[in-house]
């Protein structure tokens, strides 16, 4: 009996307190070491399934996805009349952009990779170069390109023909010099 009123053979009322029931339950509060160790470990399950799910494939972090560079060069040439890389052989282009007059396309070559851009004038040449300072001169088959280095050693090859200005290294290249004249050398 969990609490109430009862009536006797007498006639009398007798009021009966309630007594609580033991269910099993604790109350909250109360939950035991063993009951932590449960909820964690169906956190640490849920967890360990994100982020195993979560992970992209090991070849993802190496994968270079290719674009053609056409569209934004042959705008660079229609406002310029600019000279423009071709692709050398074994390089992929993964870079291609036509912005505010500036042309930026990005090319790897196994681990290294290097850029050539160009824009009217040699306005956009501090941004690209990371405010490099001219060093020298470089020759590549028979044409002089100026040869730019930046304080954190990046190396920029320019040029100017007409009214565009061409540069091949920049700020996020980590080519060798033989490589930035590889591409230069494809610039006409």
């Amino acid at each position: 009996m969990t609490g109430g009123a009862a009536m006797t053979d007498n006639g009398k009322v007798t009021v009966v307190e309630s007594v609580p029931v033991p269910t099993g339950k604790s109350k909250r509060g109360r939950e035991s070491v063993l009951d932590m160790v449960r909820s964690l470990a169906v956190v640490f399950l849920l967890v360990l399934v994100m982020w195993f799910f979560g992970q992209a494939s090991p070849g993802d972090s190496k994968r270079i996805r290719p674009v053609d560079p056409t569209p934004a060069l042959q705008d660079f040439v229609a406002d310029t009349a600019g000279p423009v890389p071709t692709t050398p052989h074994g390089w992929v282009v993964n870079v291609r952009v036509y912005d505010q007059g500036v042309v930026r396309v990005g090319y790897v070559l196994g681990e290294h990779y290097t850029e050539f851009a160009g824009a009217v004038g040699p306005s956009f040449l501090a941004v690209e170069t990371g405010k490099a300072k001219r060093v020298g001169t470089v020759d590549v088959g028979g044409v002089t390109w100026q040869d730019y280095r930046s304080a954190d050693g990046h190396e920029s090859l320019v040029r100017t023909v007409g009214k565009a200005t061409v540069l091949v290294g920049g700020v996020r290249e980590n080519a060798t010099q033989a490589e930035l004249k590889q591409l230069a050398a494809t610039v006409r």
